[in-house]
Formats: C-alpha cells, structure tokens, sequence
C-alpha cells in the first residue's frame, strides 16, 4: 500500500513538472514572440525613415550600412524555425540591429545633418533679425535642432507633421526668406559684419542707409562705442 501510494505521488509529481515546464515553456515563447516583433517593427519603422529621408532630402547612406541592413533582413528571417522564433537567432539579429545598423544610421545621420542645415543655420543667423515675424525664426530654429537625432526624425511636435518634414520644410523657408529679402552683396557683407559684431561707421554706406529706411528697419540697428 504505502508503495502504490509513493508510486502515485511520484506520477503526480512528474505530471506536475510537466504542467510547470509546459507553462514556461509557453512564457518562454510568448516573450520571444513580442521580443521579435518589436525588433521587427523598430526594423521596419528605420527602413520607412531610411525611405523618406531619400525622398525628401536625397539622403544617401554608405554602402557599409546598406551592407549592414542587409544582413539585419537576414538575420530577422532566419529568426523563425519551423515557425517557432529562435531565442540564440533573436539575440544575435537584436545586436546585430543595435550595434552596427541603428548605430551607422544615427551617426551617418548626424554628419550629414551638420553637412546640410550649415548653410541654412548661417542664413538664419544672419537674416533672421530682418524677418517680420520673429517667433517663425524661431521655430525654424528649433526644427533644423530637433531633425539632428535619428531616432526622433518620427515624432511630431506639431502634430501633424514628422520632426523630418518640418526639417525640410525648415531648410526651404529659410532659403525662402533669402529670397524675398533680395538683398545686394554690399548689403549682405554689412549684415554679416553687424551679425559678427565687426560693423563700424564706415560701413554704413548712402546705399545702406536708403536700403534701411526703405524697408523701415531703423529699430533693427543701434549704434554703440566700442569697448
């Protein structure tokens, strides 16, 4: 009796485990499944930023990083065996994404963010004082700041538009700004100097001084002694 009665509570035991293990093995699953298909969203939403800069910016990656994200697309598919995901394949695919795809397209990003607004930060810098409407300035300078981080280039600050458009749009108006202030090189090279405080009487020509009474900028210029 006390044999049978052993032999039936290690059966019980055994069914238990099995019970225990099929539960973990099912947890097990369930996070390697949600763990796959957020590399493959975060993978798939780089590939969708990737696209649009190249449309909208004739953005350019270094044939490393293509090399790169061809081997991320790989290593993503060989995650599933037997439509089971493979928790060796994920980890591998997850650093290969992490270290060397998402790090080249951050720092790629970033060189040519430098490369692109240097111009146009130049501009508004220069000719921003001139606009009308000083809090559009503004703006423009807070979206050429915020289009520097890759991973942001998706959010919205406006609400409508990604951080990446309104980094083009940003680019555009300055030039636009450029244009419809149709200034002479001399009237230019006198903004410069007074931007870089290098201005001196001398400076302030007869064309310069029509030029601001024509478009009614005396309040936007003083005149100090130098230290």
């Amino acid at each position: 009796m006390l044999s049978d009665s052993l032999n039936k509570s290690i059966k019980k035991m055994k069914q238990l485990d099995i019970v225990e293990n099929a539960a973990l093995d099912a947890e097990k699953k369930a996070k390697n499944d949600s763990d796959y298909s957020t590399i493959v969203k975060d993978f798939s939403s780089s590939m969708s930023k990737l696209q649009k800069a190249t449309q909208l910016m004739d953005y350019s990656i270094t044939s490393e990083t293509v090399t790169n994200l061809e081997e991320g697309i790989t290593q993503l598919r060989n995650v599933i065996s037997s439509s089971v995901v493979d928790a060796d394949s994920l980890n591998g695919a997850r650093q290969h994404i992490n270290k060397k795809v998402n790090a080249n397209l951050t720092k790629e990003w970033k060189s040519y963010h430098q490369k692109k607004t240097a111009g146009s930060i130049s501009k508004i810098n220069t000719l921003g004082n001139l606009a009308s409407d000083s809090e559009s300035v503004s703006k423009i300078r807070i979206n050429i700041a915020n289009g520097s981080d890759w991973n942001g280039l998706s959010l919205s600050d406006d609400g409508v538009n990604s951080r990446l458009t309104l980094l083009k749009k940003s680019i555009d108006d300055v030039d636009q700004l450029e244009e419809s202030l149709n200034l002479s090189d001399e009237i230019r090279s006198f903004i410069v100097s007074v931007t870089n405080k290098k201005a001196n009487v001398s400076d302030v020509t007869d064309n310069i001084i029509r030029w601001i009474k024509k478009e009614h900028l005396e309040n936007k210029f003083v005149i100090n002694f130098k230290n």
